[in-house]
């Protein structure tokens, strides 16, 4: 759809800050890195301290506990931040298993910045204990994130954009706790196992199951897609193909005239590009895509 490619064009051309607010949990002590190696998916001792990464914590069955990014501050202390409102479930899943381990979990609330579009890249910087700067996960829209600090003047600097910041989450396909990543998904679904899991680390919470879809090619029974429209849509509402139910809406956000929501999409439709919710035409991509389907 024409529109969504001309979102994406717009940011390559201004900057933009959105607000931001993350649970942010502090890892720390002489076991941090060894204990999150068992309980990511993610390489954590292959870390450089400043980096950042995203990873699953995964419940034992191998279905989704969270997303999150984990950064290295020290040897010895590692940010895990996450959607807002999620953090005590985290923690509450990391305490579980941790056993006669020399290590501390804090958690806190963090305000925060996105810096998106032209200058973007630019506000790259050091990790600190009490800021984390962080490339997004968004992989269309050039972006940081600036958690924790100063960051009025960053604000003050930049516009807002016109869209919100779930509509930019959305059209960037990225799931959100509660609502596309919850103990009934697994990874694979998700479209974010090549950026959140390493195959080459040693045993964590959750890697059978992981590593057995991997082995079959990651082929699931449904696939997290982008819908758009011209009309409006709901969570809820149903995706439809030929008058068959391949999915829900999970997210839904509008800016003008068009309207875009989140969806698992049944695998035996996942290569479809039209559909229809409510009767009303609807394009239907993967997070792979390029969005260059014609508009309707």
């Amino acid at each position: 759809m024409k529109e969504v490619n001309k979102v994406f064009e717009a940011y390559e051309n201004e900057t933009f800050a959105l607000k931001l607010e993350r649970d942010v949990i502090l890892v720390d002590g002489p076991d941090a890195g060894k204990y999150l190696q068992g309980q990511l998916t993610q390489d954590v001792l292959g870390m450089k301290e400043g980096e950042s990464v995203w990873s699953f914590l995964l419940n034992p069955d191998g279905k989704v506990n969270a997303w999150l990014r984990v950064s290295q501050i020290s040897e010895n202390q590692y940010l895990l931040d996450v959607d807002s409102d999620s953090g005590e479930a985290v923690t509450e899943r990391l305490l579980r298993f941790k056993l006669r381990t020399d290590c501390e979990l804090t958690l806190e609330k963090w305000n925060g910045v996105t810096i998106a579009g032209k200058d973007a890249s630019s506000y790259a910087g050091n990790l600190s204990l009490r800021q984390i700067v962080a490339q997004t996960a968004w992989h269309k829209i050039s972006s940081v994130d600036i958690i924790g600090g100063d960051i009025e003047a960053l604000l003050q600097k930049f516009p807002e954009p016109k869209q919100s910041s779930d509509f930019l989450r959305i059209i960037n396909v990225i799931p959100k706790m509660g609502t596309e990543l919850h103990a009934k998904v697994i990874p694979a679904e998700t479209g974010l196992v090549e950026k959140s899991v390493s195959f080459t680390k040693g045993c964590y919470t959750g890697q059978e199951l992981v590593a057995r879809i991997d082995s079959r090619g990651n082929k699931v029974p449904k696939n997290l897609m982008l819908i758009a429209c011209h009309e409006a849509m709901s969570i809820g509402d149903e995706v439809e193909i030929d008058g068959v139910s391949i999915g829900k809406l999970s997210s839904v956000a509008s800016e003008g005239n068009l309207t875009v929501g989140l969806a698992y999409i049944a695998r035996k439709a996942a290569a479809s590009t039209e559909g229809k919710v409510k009767g009303k035409a609807v394009t239907i991509s993967s997070r792979q895509d390029t969005f260059s389907v014609e508009e309707k």
